[in-house]
């Protein structure tokens, strides 16, 4: 499943470039003007961040304040926080680090530096991976465990099944799967995402039956 980042800064301009961006490398991607209460009915939809991208200079409530009230409920407390700030002297950072922050950005920054240290701050957390019943899939290994065991997929089969396991319940199409896991220079027929679910299904054991088939629209996993 995409990991879900919250962008916190009262400049919307920066707010839209660094989701245009991040949602480019695959994230789930929220953003806000200012610190929120993530247990709301409107948060608690979207669920908890993996990972905030905070300002600091913000009113009422700054960056640090709100970083500090993370960090100290049980509920937040491990949720990776990076100050993205133009606060830049040494004392700011100190202060940011010494709250429990996992990174700090100054501004101006590069993009290719915000989404490297993104990057690092989610491998260091928890290895990427989607997990329905006894079905793992580890992005960083690129290997499939089921009840525990490791099975062997082909590349093909791995990234058809991550896609499938990413939005449990919708239903892909035959043509949307080609054109997201299949080279582009590729020329393939639908019938061969057929063949390689088949052989996935078999593969999985007892939980291939969870990968379905939606006659006439394509292929869903209902875990």
């Amino acid at each position: 499943m995409a990991r879900h980042i919250l962008i916190v800064d009262d400049e919307q301009d920066i707010c839209e470039i660094l989701r245009f961006n991040l949602e480019m490398e695959g994230y789930v991607v929220s953003t806000s003007e200012g610190p929120v209460d993530l247990f709301s009915d409107e948060w608690r939809e979207k669920g908890l961040p993996n990972l905030i991208l905070l300002d600091v200079m913000m009113t009422p409530k700054s960056g640090f304040e709100w970083a500090r009230e993370l960090k100290s409920d049980s509920r937040t407390e491990n949720i990776p926080i990076v100050f993205c700030t133009a606060k830049t002297m040494e004392e700011d950072m100190l202060r940011g680090f010494a709250i429990g922050s996992d990174d700090y950005i100054c501004k101006p920054f590069r993009i290719s530096e915000v989404k490297a240290r993104v990057k690092a701050v989610m491998r260091r957390m928890t290895p990427e991976r989607d997990e329905a019943m006894g079905v793992v899939l580890d992005h960083d290994s690129k290997v499939c465990y089921v009840d525990g065991e490791e099975i062997e997929l082909t590349k093909l089969e791995f990234e058809l099944l991550a896609l499938l396991m990413s939005k449990p319940g919708q239903v892909f199409s035959r043509e949307k799967i080609l054109q997201t896991v299949w080279p582009s220079d590729t020329i393939v027929l639908d019938r061969t995402v057929d063949v390689n679910v088949t052989r996935i299904r078999k593969k999985i054991g007892r939980y291939g039956k969870y990968l379905r088939t939606k006659f006439g629209y394509g292929y869903l996993f209902n875990g």
